[in-house]
């Protein structure tokens, strides 16, 4: 009997640290799937913020802003190769179709969050409001974890 509980003791551990680090955020028609954020150096002037976007609807959503007490603004950015090199730019908006996904990772579209009040740590989660131009406002936490350019999900 104590074999059988000290297995089930494990299996439950497991599950339930999978469950801390994954999280989700699903409204009617958008999920944003973990979003997180690299955890910076102390004094970093811009941080980014990434996660993936599913619509859930039958017609095309935009995401249009973010906000977050924690810095002084967020801007929507996206990478592009011009002329052999690759450029970051803000952007307006970004397109998610109906029942399609849209990445915000390193190297493509991401959240670029300038001057956060803090440093925050791996392990860290701040707040963020992501707007969406049909689903509204929809409050979300990007949790902080390494820094490292290679991450997988």
């Amino acid at each position: 009997m104590k074999k059988y509980l000290s297995r089930f003791t494990l299996c439950i551990a497991a599950l339930l640290t999978s469950a801390a680090s994954a999280h989700e955020y699903t409204t009617n028609s958008i999920k944003i799937d973990h979003p997180w954020s690299r955890e910076a150096p102390p004094n970093a002037t811009v941080i980014a913020g990434f996660f993936q976007l599913k619509n859930l609807s039958t017609r095309d959503d935009f995401l249009i802003s973010a906000t977050t007490p924690v810095a002084e603004r967020v801007e929507i950015h996206q990478h592009e190769m011009s002329d052999g090199v690759m450029k970051m730019k803000k952007i307006e908006n970004v397109r998610v179709g109906t029942m399609k996904s849209v990445m915000f990772e390193p190297g493509g579209y991401h959240l670029m969050i300038f001057n956060p009040e803090q440093s925050f740590k791996q392990g860290e989660r701040f707040p963020m409001t992501l707007e969406f131009r049909n689903a509204g406002k929809v409050e979300i936490e990007l949790a902080v974890e390494v820094n490292t350019y290679l991450h997988s999900h």
